[in-house]
């Protein structure tokens, strides 16, 4: 049985976090849509010259961990029809955080 803070907290994810009326959007992972939260973080390259005018488009990806296959880092992953390459996962009280970049121009 969750302790009452725990289930706060567990309702707190679907009902405000991941509501779609609230934070959350439907977008596609690997052919599946799904309810969650895409924070965009656009940078340029490592900061060097030979890096000019080539950006990193990063994501942050929130989603429930039992609404995706949860993928490894190292893998490559399609949101919205664009292919990111998984650089770190994470799970935070039964939501998966999913870092992944691509580049871009």
């Amino acid at each position: 049985m969750k302790s009452p803070f725990k289930q706060a907290v567990d309702d707190d994810i679907d009902d405000v976090f991941l509501n779609l009326d609230e934070f959350a959007e439907e977008h596609e992972i690997d052919g599946e849509t799904v309810s969650c939260v895409i924070d965009t973080i656009m940078t340029q390259g490592d900061g060097d010259a030979s890096h000019i005018g080539i950006f990193v488009n990063q994501v942050r990806i929130f989603v429930r961990q039992d609404l995706i296959e949860v993928p490894v880092e190292g893998e490559v992953l399609r949101v919205d029809g664009h292919r990111f390459l998984v650089k770190s996962v994470s799970r935070e009280m039964g939501v998966v955080v999913i870092s992944a970049e691509r580049n871009g121009e």
